[in-house]
């Protein structure tokens, strides 16, 4: 479950190890909650290109209803200064600098 209140000067590391660590396990490879996914195969699963739209939403709850299990909507609790996320096609997003550090902490855990 969600702890950190303010997540404005933590990075994708601390963001994980305060918000996703007891379900996904320190090393993000699953398997601490029941059904939690192991995320360091992400990249594997996506035919070697890792998925940061599809984390993004999972973890911020816009996939609401698409995703798999019992995965809390973080969107509110990673609420913070917006940046320009730019996709694979070059589309600008403005997206919270928290989501954003932690999907790239995911991308840089992978196997």
């Amino acid at each position: 479950m969600p702890k950190v209140e303010d997540v404005s000067d933590l990075s994708g590391a601390e963001i994980y190890a305060e918000n996703c660590a007891s379900c996904h396990g320190d090393d993000a490879k699953g398997g601490v909650y029941p059904s939690a996914p192991d995320l360091t195969n992400l990249t594997a699963k996506h035919g070697g290109a890792f998925p940061t739209r599809f984390v993004m939403s999972t973890i911020d709850g816009y996939a609401k209803g698409t995703q798999r299990g019992p995965m809390p909507e973080f969107g509110a609790l990673l609420e913070s200064e917006m940046e320009v996320w730019v996709d694979e096609k070059g589309v600008q997003t403005p997206t919270p600098a928290a989501l954003i550090r932690l999907a790239e902490y995911l991308e840089s855990v992978q196997g």
